[in-house]
């Protein structure tokens, strides 16, 4: 079989890295013949079962064993979620064209200065379509949370793939740029093959809420508090959240404090790109000579991060700022599934320190930069693709957006909800399951974790049952333990019944032995003889023999 007939009968490759079943760590591979490209790279969000996890990424085993076919790596914008693994990738595709808008390279760039390595980074403009081997990626603006932002037209050998990337409709947008309907409905009037679609806020109705509501409700806090500091907090990347704020900051003659080393830096980077606007003389460095109300505070922490900014003062532990019964601190934020516990234990403690705390669920300080039902409804009436598949949320919201496209008329058949790992082919005639491929995740502490699952379950194990440690000198000639054993328990109750207990059974379990030449061994032997005395409920502490010989 020619390779032109194989590339026929297998169409577009559409392969799942992440984004899919989950919350964050989008990332999916086109791929058709030789020649492939990434559309986003992101990290997952922090979740409190990962024990001492700095991050999780996408397994790019499949891209890592196809790098020969790499044409390009695009991304829709610059959230963590669609940006971050690439630090931690970044020497295996350093090499490898890198697409995007000027705000979402700047904050790519940011990360790889910190890590000290870079990256072939190729900014674009809002409009602009880029030629990439046999594709053709159309960068088109849409509203969201942070400038920058854009759906993807890639236009393949077999037909047009849509990718609508983070987006909302929103005809106040802070910085005038919509979402360009009259460009995406343009699109669909080609003929969209197949359509990935966001779908974080399928389950509220209606229309998402206008950045405008977010403005006002600022507002009226400054007229309320008008004579208390405020400390606001928000997501670092949401520039024209941090904008609002400066703009409202200004007109009722505050200055501003940033407080958080991700806040100042991003701030830096959208500014240098021209993406932020900073009133003259408004930022400060020191507030000790201003008057509670002459002052701001725009601070990192919104999902209650252990060293944010907002977190070491609710600890009060922060050696540069302190808040006091006489602050007011807004969440102009959203918790991130999995966040919850983290952002309210530290709203728990600033009012136990006597502040005044506002969230969403109080008053008008933050909007989604999702698109509610009508809005997803809207796009599928532009677009009109052939074929759908859900994106970028948990199963249930992938399973509320299939039922939405079917009643917009797009046929069952014609609808997938995707997995990770899988592949699936697409062309004019079919969309099947192609096969599927090692996928899923990877941890990061510090650098990539081999072997991470593992070792997650043994930090779980860990914080849940504790660790015993057993230290002992051993006779290897006559099999006998020479002196007392020391037993350090962390973790796990122990007493000095217990301690002498467990010595008798090492020692028992070191006599029993007919050669205890191989201290690896017998260690061996020992741990699943005092792992079977503390078991309690199918659970116990992991041992830890560390023997030397005598």
């Amino acid at each position: 079989m020619s390779k032109e007939k194989k590339s026929r009968e297998s169409g577009l490759k559409v392969i799942f890295l992440g984004g899919v079943g989950e919350i964050g760590k989008n990332m999916t591979i086109l791929e058709y013949d030789d020649e492939m490209i990434i559309l986003d790279c992101g990290q997952a969000f922090g979740y409190d079962e990962i024990y001492g996890i700095d991050a999780v990424v996408p397994d790019i085993s499949y891209v890592q064993q196809n790098m020969k076919k790499l044409k390009g790596i695009f991304l829709t914008h610059g959230h963590e979620d669609h940006i971050g693994a690439l630090r931690y990738y970044s020497e295996i595709f350093k090499k490898v064209p890198v697409y995007g808008t000027a705000l979402t390279l700047g904050l790519v760039d940011r990360h790889l200065k910190e890590n000290k390595t870079t990256m072939n980074l190729k900014t674009v403009k809002e409009g602009q379509t880029v030629k990439c081997g046999c594709f053709s990626v159309e960068f088109i603006k849409v509203a969201h949370s942070m400038a920058g932002s854009c759906a993807l037209a890639i236009r393949t050998p077999v037909g047009i793939v849509f990718d609508t990337g983070d987006y909302k409709f929103d005809s106040t947008a802070v910085d005038g740029k919509n979402t360009d309907l009259q460009r995406i409905a343009r699109v669909g009037s080609e003929k969209v093959l197949l359509m990935l679609g966001e779908s974080t806020n399928v389950e509220r109705k209606g229309h998402s809420r206008s950045e405008k509501v977010v403005i006002e409700g600022l507002e009226s806090i400054f007229r309320e508090y008008f004579n208390r500091r405020i400390i606001i907090t928000t997501f670092a990347s949401s520039n024209y959240r941090v904008q609002e704020i400066l703009n409202i900051a200004k007109k009722f003659n505050r200055k501003v404090l940033l407080a958080g080393k991700s806040m100042k830096g991003i701030v830096d980077v959208a500014q240098s790109v021209g993406e932020l606007n900073i009133p003259q003389g408004i930022i400060v460095n020191k507030i000790d000579n201003l008057k509670p109300s002459q002052v701001v505070i725009i601070a990192t922490g919104s999902q209650g991060e252990d060293m944010s900014a907002l977190y070491k003062m609710s600890k009060d532990s922060s050696n540069v700022l302190s808040v006091s019964g006489k602050d007011v601190v807004v969440f102009s934020s959203s918790p991130i599934p999995g966040n919850e516990k983290s952002i309210f234990d530290v709203v728990n403690d600033l009012y136990r320190m006597g502040c005044d705390v506002i969230y969403d669920s109080l008053n008008d300080v933050h909007v989604s930069g999702h698109a509610y039902e009508e809005e997803l409804k809207e796009m599928l009436s532009l677009v009109k693709p052939k074929y759908f598949m859900p994106i970028h949320g948990e199963y249930r919201h992938q399973a509320r957006h299939a039922a939405l496209a079917n009643n917009q008329g797009i046929k069952s058949r014609n609808i997938v909800i995707p997995n990770i790992g899988e592949i699936w082919s697409v062309s004019e005639d079919n969309l099947h399951l192609y096969g599927t491929c090692k996928a899923g995740k990877v941890y990061i502490d510090e650098d990539i974790i081999q072997d991470g699952e593992k070792i997650i379950e043994e930090r779980k194990k860990l914080a849940k049952d504790g660790m015993v440690m057993i230290l002992a000198s051993i006779d290897v000639k006559r099999c006998v333990v020479d002196g007392y054993p020391e037993i350090i328990a962390k973790g796990f109750p122990m007493d000095d019944y217990l301690e002498v207990k467990i010595c008798e059974k090492v020692a028992e379990t070191i006599a029993s032995q007919r050669d205890c030449s191989d201290l690896n061994d017998v260690g061996y032997q020992v741990k699943r003889a005092v792992s079977k005395m503390l078991m309690r409920n199918n659970s116990f502490p992991i041992i830890l023999p560390i023997f030397i010989e005598a």
